[in-house]
């Protein structure tokens, strides 16, 4: 075990901070690639096509005018990235960038990415067989002349192989009429309501075949064509939602005609005279047909993690100018700085295990693609924690960030949008930590160093302590859990938390440059040192935190605290964010100015006009 000292070479916190580095400095590229990774070509170009979309929050339109700007922003950002959504459905790396980027600048298009080139474009390509009516209804995807859906959630839940939606085989007519039986199995919150767009969705429905129930699975279908919705489908919008703004419906199938070739079974779930032909118990063909859509979940963890870097590039730059009662500086407040450290070491956390696993995602070759058990862990840490990050910034922004017009609300709604993505995300968790096929307490990023600090190490302990309890069926090793699922949940909780500390002491010990390993020595601890403070009683009921060790926890967390405190602005320039791009009162370098250019330009209906005359002559 070591323990990580600070350099010598660095100010002690209570110097004048001045920024150590200019922004093309070592250390900032050893930063970003930390946090992005050695794709600096499809980062940057992917950067300026998001930002150049033009998108941003908006103030003055109606929830579905809002909801209705994605499909020219899919369409424009397929043109702008070569023409070809497969193209990009096909990269793994410029599909996960492109969904961070668009996290970042483009807050109406993030919402569409995943439902278009994973769960509708993916499902194509990974189960499709090829026909005529397959590849006519891609084409329509691959220019976005048509926006991709997954119509999978029913009112009554998700319920995986239970759904209820029927797909019945009509031999006669060689196709599938799909129906739904009764009120649970009505599909809830597609966005399909938008009645201009054209929309296509992939369909789970229960496929019965001479009355025998053949399991649940996917079905291809146009959903709403130039000439209205597909005959036999109604859909009635849904009210609105506080955040992201999406065309939401609900949906009901009545005697909804698909040709056979609708059928997304792959290679292992065909039709042949009258009969499906599959080797594939039937209670796992959902699992088997579901399980080619995860990428989706991993793309959607990397946004959230995006959306956290902007929203604390622009709390930072505020924080930084801003002097309330014209004294001491926001970020140089005890309050304010211990909570953007806070949130800062976790960013650096999960945007760098986020960047390991796309990296093990573009490795692995397409006919052993990464293990679901990855996107289950990383999608709820992920997601998770952005989401506190974001709330963080929105607190500390005040009344600031509680305006639109500086970004944050919409980046914590997209986080929003994420986590209820595909119903609880806390599932993902019960599930992977339920998981009798995989030993999670096994897994680790590539190239996990030998030897781990003290603090990293009694993360370790504690998941395999309970991953012990488990299969002892002793829940209390979980500490409060209340069952064996809540257990599963504190399991795979800690296996995500342990992969991100170890991911970024990876990261710390690899930086080339040696200002920059110190910093991210020092976002390890704080991160790790966090995750043990706010689990005090189970360590200390597992006699791992005597006095003195929890002494020592509390002296490296504010020695670590401190160090970071003092280079906020640098580690934030490690995450590459254009600010100017987002013209914002918080991300201007002079807010005041900011907001005396915007009351000299302000447009305002008739009956105020005086009043904005009076700002303009002040």
């Amino acid at each position: 075990m070591t323990t990580v000292d600070l350099p010598a070479i660095l100010p002690r916190p209570d110097k004048v901070r001045p920024p150590i580095s200019s922004p093309g400095s070592r250390t900032v590229e050893s930063l970003r690639t930390a946090i992005l990774g050695t794709a600096t070509t499809v980062h940057h170009r992917v950067r300026t096509v998001t930002a150049g979309l033009g998108d941003r929050p908006r103030t003055g339109l109606t929830y579905s005018a809002e909801a209705a700007l994605a499909p020219e922003l899919l369409r424009a950002v397929i043109e702008a990235l070569g023409g070809s959504a497969t193209a990009i459905a096909a990269d793994p790396r410029l599909r996960g960038v492109l969904c961070e980027w668009a996290a970042i600048y483009a807050p109406h298009l993030m919402p569409v990415l995943t439902g278009h080139l994973d769960l509708s474009i993916g499902a194509i390509t990974a189960l499709g067989n090829g026909s005529g009516y397959q590849r006519e209804l891609l084409a329509e995807l691959d220019s976005g002349a048509a926006v991709g859906q997954l119509l999978l959630t029913e009112l009554g839940g998700t319920n995986g192989a239970d759904q209820q939606t029927t797909a019945t085989w009509d031999g006669n007519r060689g196709g599938f009429w799909l129906d739904s039986p009764g009120t649970t199995s009505w599909k809830f919150m597609p966005n399909i309501a938008d009645t201009t767009a054209r929309k296509t969705g992939v369909v789970t429905a229960r496929l019965i075949i001479d009355g025998r129930d053949e399991g649940v699975l996917p079905f291809l279908m146009r959903v709403r064509t130039a000439h209205g919705f597909t005959p036999g489908l109604h859909v009635l919008p849904l009210p609105d939602k506080g955040w992201a703004p999406m065309d939401h419906a609900m949906v009901r199938f009545d005697a909804v005609f698909v040709p056979v070739d609708a059928l997304l079974g792959g290679r292992w779930a065909v039709i042949g005279a009258n009969e499906l032909v599959s080797a594939v118990p039937v209670r796992q063909r959902f699992h088997r047909a579901i399980a080619a859509l995860g990428e989706g979940r991993l793309d959607l963890a990397g946004a959230a993690a995006a959306g956290a870097r902007a929203g604390l590039a622009l709390t930072v730059n505020y924080a930084r100018q801003r002097r309330p009662g014209g004294r001491t500086l926001m970020a140089d407040r005890g309050t304010v700085r211990r909570d953007l450290v806070s949130a800062l070491a976790a960013t650096y956390a999960i945007s760098v295990l986020g960047r390991r696993v796309q990296d093990m995602r573009v490795a692995a070759p397409a006919a052993q693609p990464l293990p679901a058990v990855w996107s289950m862990l990383v999608k709820p840490l992920l997601a998770y924690t952005a989401h506190e990050v974001l709330l963080t910034c929105r607190q500390r922004g005040a009344a600031q960030a509680s305006l639109r017009a500086n970004w944050i609300q919409d980046w914590i709604g997209n986080t929003e949008g994420i986590i209820t993505a595909e119903g609880e995300s806390q599932l993902l968790w019960k599930q992977a930590g339920q998981l009798a096929s995989c030993d999670i307490t096994a897994l680790s990023v590539p190239a996990t160093p030998p030897t781990l600090p003290w603090y990293v190490r009694m993360l370790v302990d504690r998941e395999q302590r309970i991953a012990s309890g488990l299969r002892r069926d002793d829940i209390t090793a979980a500490g409060t859990a209340l069952d064996r699922d809540t257990a599963a949940i504190e399991l795979a909780a800690a296996t995500s938390e342990r992969l991100a500390a170890t991911a970024l002491w990876q990261a710390a010990t690899t930086a080339h440059d040696a200002t920059a390993r110190s910093l991210l020595e020092s976002v390890t601890a704080v991160y790790t040192l966090e995750r043990i403070h706010s689990r005090g009683t189970w360590f200390a009921a597992h006699r791992q935190l005597p006095p003195r060790r929890a002494q020592r926890v509390h002296h490296e967390l504010h020695r670590h605290r401190e160090h970071v405190g003092t280079h906020l602005g640098v580690l934030v320039d490690g995450f590459d964010i254009a600010l100017d791009v987002f013209d914002a009162p918080m991300a201007a370098p002079d807010y005041l100015r900011w907001w005396q250019q915007w009351a000299s330009s302000a447009s305002a209906p008739s009956d105020t006009c005086s009043v904005v005359s009076d700002w303009t002559r002040s």
